[in-house]
This record gives structure tokens, sequence and C-alpha cells, in this order.
């Protein structure tokens, strides 16, 4: 009796012919129904291709240009130790399922958790998400709070910036 044969693609039993096709350099065999889907795939991939080829115009055409995200530069708060700590404990977690959650090494959160190490923005995000906490800030420029104050102050005068020497 013949050895039952399984399609590579969908795991179904192959009942009557099998395929080969290659799909991403891989060779595989396949069932009838995959086989169909996978001809049809490479017959819509070749005719968009040539469609293309033959109507150059449409595809030069400006595509829309994404919106660009105003990059926001995040750093760790400075009590992060202890937010980490204490939303752990409130969700009566330990770290073993905490590090699961946030799939890092429980060694790692344990350092972190001693304030012996500052996680990085992505485990920040990792963790703000599993623990329900907000652990990242944004970074505020300190130069940028002193021309910003300036400028909201309007009762700086003249005589607040220059020093007026009298003669003896």
């Amino acid at each position: 009796m013949p050895e039952q044969l399984y399609c590579e693609l969908c795991g179904s039993p192959i009942s009557g012919r099998s395929y080969k096709v290659t799909i991403e350099g891989v060779s595989l065999t396949v069932c009838e129904k995959c086989y169909r889907k996978q001809t049809a795939k490479v017959q819509e991939k070749a005719s968009l291709q040539e469609k293309n080829q033959r109507q150059p115009s449409q595809t030069m055409q400006k595509k829309p240009q994404p919106k660009i995200k105003q990059e926001v530069e995040l750093e760790v708060v400075e009590d992060y130790a202890k937010r980490i700590r204490e939303a752990r404990e409130r969700l009566g977690i330990n770290l073993l399922t905490l590090s699961q959650k946030v799939m890092e090494k429980e060694t790692v959160l344990k350092r972190i958790e001693q304030n012996r190490l500052r996680p990085s923005i992505d485990l920040a995000r990792r963790l703000e998400r599993a623990l329900g906490i907000r652990l990242l800030e944004p970074v505020v420029d300190e130069a940028q709070i002193k021309t910003s104050n300036i400028e909201e102050d309007s009762s700086i005068t003249l005589g607040d910036i220059v020093n007026i020497r009298k003669k003896g």
C-alpha cells in the first residue's frame, strides 16, 4: 500500500495527483487545490507586470507622500524602578510572569527594579503596556525652556538686561 502524501502547504491529505511547485525558491509537493491557487497568483502577477510595462505613464505618476510624523524624543522617568515594582505588585504577578509578558530575561527585570539598570525605550514601552503605567516622558530641552520663558514674559525691559554704571 503506497504511503499517504500530505500537502506541504495546507497539510491536507493528497487524494489523486500531487503537484510540485516552487514558492520563494522552495520546492513543495501540494494538492490540486493549492496548485490552482498558486498558478492563479503567478498568472495574476504576470498580468500586472505586463500591464505596468504597457502603461508606463500611469506607473510614473506621483505617489502621495506619506505624512511625516514629528518624532518626539522620549526618556525614561527617574523613578522607573519604583513605578515598575509597585505596578507589578499591584497586579499580583512575579518577575517570571512579567518577563514572559515583555519577552525579557528575568535577571534584567530584577536589575531594573533594583535601579541598577535603566530600561531601553523599547523595553520601557513593553513594560508600560504590560503594567498599565507611564515610564516614558518627552525630553525637555532646558535652553528651549529659558527662551520660551523670556518670550512669554513681556515685562522685561532694556534696563533688566543692561547694567548701568554710575560715574564716581
